[in-house]
């Protein structure tokens, strides 16, 4: 079981990871790709990380995390990909290596 100091760490990772992909990350990255193993953002954090990439290269995103299917996330995704900012979404479940060995929209 994780206990609290640990939960904080990933949600302080998941903010880390996500402003360092908003300032550094090329201009145009396009494709993000992340295991259930690898990190979850928050709604909160997954929000303001496409809020920011607003004016980027459309992101096509690539997960084997099932929680991103949930309703809350969804409503989140489907704003984005509305607006532009998100190309592609795509949870495939049970396919981590999927992640790592091909690619993805071809």
């Amino acid at each position: 079981m994780i206990n609290k100091d640990e939960k904080n760490k990933f949600k302080s990772n998941e903010e880390k990871l996500s402003k360092a992909l908003i300032e550094f990350a090329s201009k145009n990255l396009r494709i993000i790709k992340f295991s259930r193993y690898d990190f979850k953002f928050s709604l909160k954090t997954l929000e303001f990380l496409l809020e920011n990439w607003r004016g980027r290269a459309a992101l096509s995103i690539l997960t084997s995390a099932l929680d991103y299917e949930k309703e809350e996330y969804m409503k989140i995704i489907n704003k984005y990909k509305n607006d532009g900012v998100i190309k592609d979404f795509k949870c495939i479940i049970n396919s981590d290596d999927y992640l790592y060995d091909h690619e993805m929209l071809m």
